[in-house]
C-alpha cells in the first residue's frame, strides 16, 4: 500500500506518518510512506498513491491542489484533508474527499477514518454484470453513483451510464457494504463518494443529481454526513 503524507509542519507529519504505520501494522499491513515538506516535490512526484494526507493552506500548492494532481494519476485515491480552516470544506467535497480531519489531529478519529479507508479499498472493486441493449456491461462498485427503485426493478446510474436491473433494492442493500454507500429513502442509495451538495432533505451528486432524503431518515443522515466529512452539528 503507498501512501503520500504532505505539510509543512514537520511535527505533524511525524505525527500522522507514526499514527498511520501503528494502525496498519495492527492490520498486517506494512506500508510505503512518501512524506513531503514542500508541497512543490508533492505536487510534481508523479507517483500513484492509494492513500493521501494533506495539509490545505501550504506556501505555493495548496492540498486541494496537490489531491487534484493526484487525482488525475490515480482516480481512485483515497483522500485526507488535514487542516484548521473550515473554509475548504466545500472545496474538498467536490473532490470527494474521504475525510476531512481538523488540526491538531484527532488520532481516534485518524483510526476511525483509516480503517473505514481499508475497508472501502476493499469493496470498491465488486463488479456486477448488468444488461445494457444487448451488450452485458462490467460494473465496479466504486462507479455506481446511486440506484433508484423502478417499479419493480431498479435503476443503476453509474459515472458512465444509466442500467436497468432486475435486481431489487434489497439485492442492493446487501452487496454494496462499502461505509460510503447510505440508503438516503427506501427508493435511493447514493454514493457519498459523489456528493457535490447537501440540505436538510435533498443530497446532490455529481453537480447533476438531485436526490431526497426521507423525512425520518434526515436526523441520522445528517449526522453520517458530518462524521464522513469532518463537519460540526
Amino acid at each position: 500500500m503507498k501512501i503520500v503524507i504532505c505539510d509543512d509542519n514537520r511535527d505533524c507529519i511525524e505525527k500522522t506518518s507514526t499514527a498511520v504505520k501503528n494502525i496498519l501494522y495492527e492490520k498486517n499491513i506494512t506500508p510505503q510512506i512518501d512524506i513531503y515538506l514542500d508541497s512543490r516535490e508533492a505536487y510534481s512526484c508523479g507517483n500513484s498513491y492509494d492513500i493521501a494526507f494533506l495539509d490545505v493552506n501550504m506556501e505555493y500548492f495548496s492540498g486541494i491542489e496537490i489531491a487534484k494532481q493526484l487525482k488525475s494519476i490515480n482516480p481512485y485515491i483515497i483522500i485526507f484533508i488535514i487542516t484548521s480552516y473550515d473554509q475548504y470544506l466545500d472545496d474538498a467535497m467536490d473532490l470527494n474527499v474521504f475525510r476531512y480531519i481538523r488540526k491538531p489531529t484527532d488520532e481516534k478519529r485518524l483510526k476511525s477514518g483509516l480503517l473505514k479507508a481499508l475497508e472501502y479499498i476493499d469493496n470498491c472493486k465488486i463488479s456486477f454484470y448488468l444488461k445494457q441493449g444487448e451488450e452485458i456491461k462490467n460494473i465496479v462498485s466504486n462507479d455506481i453513483v446511486y440506484i433508484e427503485t423502478v417499479g419493480r426493478a431498479t435503476k443503476v446510474v453509474t459515472v458512465n451510464g444509466e442500467y436497468l436491473s432486475s435486481n431489487k433494492m434489497d439485492f442492493w442493500k446487501t452487496k454494496l457494504i462499502s461505509s460510503f454507500f447510505y440508503s438516503v429513502h427506501k427508493s435511493y442509495i447514493i454514493n457519498m463518494k459523489y456528493i457535490s451538495d447537501y440540505k436538510r432533505d435533498t443530497v446532490g451528486l455529481l453537480n447533476k443529481y438531485s436526490i431526497p432524503i426521507a423525512y425520518r431518515k434526515q436526523a441520522d443522515f445528517r449526522g453520517y454526513f458530518f462524521d464522513h466529512f469532518g463537519g460540526s452539528i
